[in-house]
């Protein structure tokens, strides 16, 4: 039993490592930090045998929320400031040296928390509605009305030319 559930995390470790990294750095934005969550998210799913399947993926973003969680709390004052600061910052990560980039964080910094979460979630985690569902705690139907009111907002927000993919 012991060498398939080492299997099960290997197996898990593969196809889910970069989402939870990808998940634990854009909320601590600290390397060592988010790979050491990362890690101890996969020794936890190795503790309780997490198989491999449709619930591993909510099960391992969920156990990193609460990790994230922890390490924000053992953070300083300052250190939190500093982190806050910074996170309004990491979502233009991805596209930072393109115009219509710089237009997507700049309307997603003027969403409310709630709704800039869920579309991070959707379209930077890549996250299905179930695990998004999952991860929020939430019903799969409230996770798609709450993907649905955020994406809407973001379009009353965005300036037409965000919306048809930029100028060209």
């Amino acid at each position: 039993m012991e060498a398939r559930t080492a299997l099960d995390v290997e197996e898990l470790h593969r196809l889910y490592a970069q989402n939870v990294y990808r998940y634990a750095y854009r909320r601590v934005l600290d390397i060592e930090s988010a790979r050491q969550i990362t890690n101890d998210a996969f020794r936890l799913a190795w503790q309780r045998a997490i198989p491999v399947g449709p619930d591993a993926l909510p099960w391992l973003l969920v156990t990193t929320k609460n990790l994230v969680s922890n390490e924000i709390r053992s953070l300083g004052r300052e250190q939190m400031m500093a982190l806050k600061i910074a996170t309004q910052h990491v979502t233009g990560l991805r596209n930072n040296e393109s115009q219509l980039g710089e237009q997507v964080q700049a309307v997603l910094e003027t969403l409310r928390e709630k709704d800039r979460e869920v579309l991070m979630l959707a379209y930077w985690d890549g996250l299905s509605t179930s695990d998004i569902a999952a991860l929020l705690e939430c019903s799969v139907e409230s996770a798609k009305s709450r993907l649905f009111r955020a994406r809407k907002a973001f379009e009353r927000k965005a300036p037409t030319s965000t919306l048809k993919g930029g100028n060209k």
